[in-house]
């Protein structure tokens, strides 16, 4: 049987169960071939995220039992699966400057939406526990696609709005193909002139659609300019206020600004979700994000956080048993592995660090 594997979780002497392909087509790894760490090597350098290997069933069934708790099989290939439909999609779309369309309904089909959606809890704690080896655009844009999904459930969205709205957060950052690797890339603040180069991916990004198969669909391309976009008007690229930015505009808004900050990027360490809510609240409360579909994430998340493992600021390992959300900035209560149960309102001197993945567990 086939198991997707990430390119970092190869090893020499596995069995390739399916041809692997480059993006223009051509066969990298011919089937049943059993891999060597030149052949590893060649497939990292060719920018493969994922392949699937020929496993027995009794290595499909052996996993480990904190992977067996915290890791869902079937979303982490289906994720594997979208992340590389995503990195054709945005690769083909630069070097061609064609929507590859067939890879778009790949990743919106109604099975994958199923998959990586549905259950919010299950969704963002998968997420967590992904390996985000290689291009962290992709990724980012995975996830926003994935997170609009989730959005688009907590507010009862129909399935056509559903669909939509997930094409519209997978294709927002798609304006940044027209940006340098060097920019993109850099490590540590960026200048203002590299800032003022990667605010134009939002226009690249609109006229790039504009030019697609998709530029009738009016809430896609605008989710797609407008959310950088404040509802203080203090966003870009035009500035809007309030009712002049599209919903969708207003909730992949606050959707890039969790996983931009959920994640290890080039010139920023992740930080913790309670951070994250943290400054996602003062930009509700300061005018700058809708308040409708900030207090929707935010209630909606600290939920799905229950069950999740964090690590806290004294070293120790905690996992979250209770958040109460009548209140935004509530903090969770945790049970520690020494089972200590710590409510962290009452307990100011220790915080939440990060959410732990399974490799960090």
């Amino acid at each position: 049987m086939l198991k997707a594997y990430d390119v970092t979780e190869l090893r020499a002497g596995m069995k390739v169960g399916q041809a692997v392909k480059s993006f223009n087509g051509q066969v990298v790894v011919k089937k049943n071939v059993l891999l060597t760490s030149d052949i590893i090597e060649r497939l990292q350098k060719e920018g493969v995220f994922m392949i699937y290997i020929d496993v027995t069933a009794e290595d499909y069934k052996a996993t480990n039992a904190a992977e067996d708790h915290l890791i869902d099989t079937k979303y982490m290939d289906c994720y594997r699966a979208c992340l590389n439909c995503t990195q054709n999609l945005y690769y083909g779309f630069a070097n061609s400057g064609k929507l590859e369309k067939d890879e778009l309904m790949e990743i919106l089909r109604v099975e994958n939406i199923s998959e990586l959606c549905d259950d919010g809890a299950k969704s963002i704690t998968q997420m967590i526990n992904m390996k985000r080896e290689g291009d962290y655009l992709i990724h980012h844009a995975l996830n926003i696609g994935i997170l609009s999904g989730i959005m688009a459930g907590w507010m009862n969205y129909k399935a056509a709005q559903v669909g939509q709205l997930m094409m519209s957060g997978l294709l927002s950052e798609i304006g940044k193909m027209k940006i340098s690797k060097g920019i993109l890339n850099k490590v540590g603040k960026l200048d203002d002139e590299d800032f003022a180069e990667i605010k134009k991916h939002v226009v690249y990004g609109y006229k790039m659609l504009m030019d697609s198969p998709i530029r009738n669909l009016r809430d896609v391309t605008m989710g797609v300019l407008h959310h950088h976009e404040r509802c203080d008007g203090s966003g870009y690229p035009s500035g809007l206020r309030g009712k002049e930015i599209s919903d969708f505009g207003k909730i992949i808004a606050i959707l890039d600004i969790y996983d931009a900050m959920a994640t290890n990027r080039p010139n920023a360490k992740r930080h913790s979700p309670f951070e994250i809510i943290k400054v996602i609240y003062n930009d509700i409360i300061g005018g700058k994000l809708d308040t409708r579909f900030g207090v929707i994430f935010i209630k909606n998340f600290l939920q799905a956080l229950n069950g999740c493992w964090v690590g806290l600021s004294d070293g120790q390992r905690a996992k979250i048993v209770y958040i109460d959300d009548s209140r935004l900035t509530n903090l969770p209560i945790v049970q520690t592995n020494d089972g200590e149960i710590i409510d962290l309102n009452t307990k100011k001197s220790l915080t939440v660090d990060v959410l732990l993945t399974v490799n960090e567990l």
